[in-house]
């Protein structure tokens, strides 16, 4: 009797290890998972990792925490995904400004060496504001710029925040002043304030402002009309071959398993179906949309090759 209920015990453990991969070790996730945002809390990129952190939970069945980490361009945040234990629990969720900032040499992290998961969200809402105190429209704007008036940008180094202000420099040929911000909420106090003429940001960051007549947008920075709001023309449009679409990627430290990647990419496939993740990110006019890691690398690549092509205007050199 004692060697069958052994025997039996046996058993019991070899089935349990073959559903969990066969080698005695839990089955991903089976602890809570932190999704780190090199950022700080309340912009666009903070806003769309807890959309997807809240319906992760219900597909990986643990809990899912964003953390913070501002600083450096979002180069202290991403540093330490790259550092910790490519075992699934540590992720990163940012945007192609790492990118830039590698072209810049703000950073010494190569992005395309993490472990890329997926580009969840191609955000098409990226716009220049201007205060409405000052400029009636986007040809007053252009008009003044084009004629010599101090037009002051706010921009971070190597960042979209510079890049779009610098393409609209040189597509329209104007001169502007640039200073330094870390941030959109910065940006919207100084021009309240009155402060700075310029600034790169997502449409649903200042809506309000632009409803209430503070600002006005000059544009959306891609190439067709947002259906979100589609009375706001396109730069090209209005005769300024803009455009420079905003990507959001997730991204495990290097070397993460193959498996690993899998079971989170079917999570987040999962919830970018979800109707109400999807309603949640329209209140942001942007949608969704998985995309594999080997297209998502592939399309990283791709924006950094674009980006390379102003590399020496992002340093300054002319």
């Amino acid at each position: 009797m004692k060697k069958t209920l052994v025997a039996f015990a046996m058993l019991f453990v070899a089935v349990a290890c073959a559903f969990a991969g066969g080698s005695g070790e839990s089955v991903y996730p089976d602890q809570d998972i932190t999704i780190v945002v090199p950022v700080s809390a309340g912009g666009d990129t903070d806003s769309y990792a807890r959309i997807f952190a809240q319906y992760l939970e219900g597909e990986l069945g643990v809990s899912l925490a964003v953390k913070n980490v501002d600083g450096a361009s979002g180069t202290i945040g991403s540093r330490e995904v790259w550092n910790a234990k490519p075992d699934g629990y540590t992720c990163l969720f940012f945007h192609g400004t790492s990118l830039l900032s590698e072209i810049v040499g703000l950073t010494d992290l190569d992005t395309l060496g993490y472990t890329i998961i997926s580009v969840p969200v191609i955000d098409k809402t990226a716009t220049l504001v201007a205060p409405a105190s000052r400029f009636k429209d986007y040809d007053d704007f252009v008009q003044k710029a084009q004629n010599g008036e101090k037009i002051v940008a706010s921009i971070a180094q190597g960042s979209y925040a510079q890049l779009g202000c610098v393409l609209f420099e040189d597509a329209i040929d104007a001169s502007f002043q640039y200073v330094d911000s870390t941030s959109a909420a910065e940006r919207i106090a100084d021009m309240l304030g009155g402060r700075i003429d310029l600034f790169f940001t997502q449409y649903g960051l200042i809506q309000q402002y632009i409803e209430n007549g503070d600002f006005i947008s000059l544009g959306v920075m891609s190439d067709e009309r947002n259906e979100f709001f589609p009375d706001v023309p396109t730069f090209a449009e209005q005769g300024a071959d803009v455009s420079m679409d905003k990507l959001f990627y997730f991204a495990f430290p290097p070397e993460t398993d193959r498996a690993i990647v899998d079971r989170f990419c079917q999570a987040l496939q999962n919830v970018c179906q979800n109707e109400d993740c999807i309603a949640d990110f329209a209140k942001y006019f942007v949608a969704p949309e998985y995309m594999s890691p080997e297209d998502s690398v592939a399309l990283m690549e791709e924006s950094k090759a674009v980006y390379e092509q102003y590399t020496p205007q992002l340093m300054g050199e002319v």
